[in-house]
């Protein structure tokens, strides 16, 4: 599969570069998969499901392909049905979803460094995100304080990790650093 969508590589390849990042520490491996390519077997998503569960990413995303004219691909034979799709990334997706769940439960009890981004009055707390999730994508950290000041955007702040839900970590701050 990964010889027609034109990647370099194969999954033996792939996986030796994913141990060799392993090795940093603090490394933390964001990807993303097309599923439904034209010509992918049952075997070929199942192959897929099997890496993605092996290799435990810590942020991934799944796209279904999307037929565009003037690419090598729009004219392959064998092109996936759209209810095909969505389904083979429904299933990546909540893979992806428990891999995460488990991460973040993994964190209960823990203390990162978060980045605050903005105080949420109607949920009564904070949220930000650590420097393991980019803006706008993965989820966030929320977070209550009990101090007299306000946090202001921008401080880092230790965040005692209590809970998760979904791809979302709560918990309760320390004194900011630049407090």
């Amino acid at each position: 599969m990964l010889k027609a969508m034109n990647r370099h590589g194969n999954g033996q390849t792939i996986r030796e570069v994913v141990a060799k990042l392993r090795t940093v520490e603090g490394m933390v491996i964001r990807t993303t998969f097309i599923v439904g390519f034209p010509g992918e077997t049952e075997e070929d998503f199942n192959e897929l499901a099997d890496f993605i569960t092996e290799q435990k990413f810590e942020h991934a995303g799944v796209f279904t392909y999307s037929r565009e004219e003037g690419t090598p691909a729009y004219d392959f034979e064998d092109q996936i049905d759209e209810q095909v799709k969505q389904d083979r990334m429904d299933i990546l997706m909540r893979t992806q979803m428990n891999i995460n769940t488990a991460r973040n439960e993994s964190r209960i009890g823990s203390v990162i460094t978060v980045l605050c981004e903005a105080y949420d009055p109607v949920n009564e707390c904070y949220y930000g995100r650590s420097s393991e999730d980019a803006p706008d994508i993965d989820g966030k950290v929320f977070f209550r304080y009990n101090g007299e000041e306000r946090i202001a955007p921008g401080s880092m702040v230790k965040v005692k990790v209590r809970e998760v839900v979904d791809y979302d970590v709560y918990g309760f701050a320390m004194k900011p650093e630049n407090a």
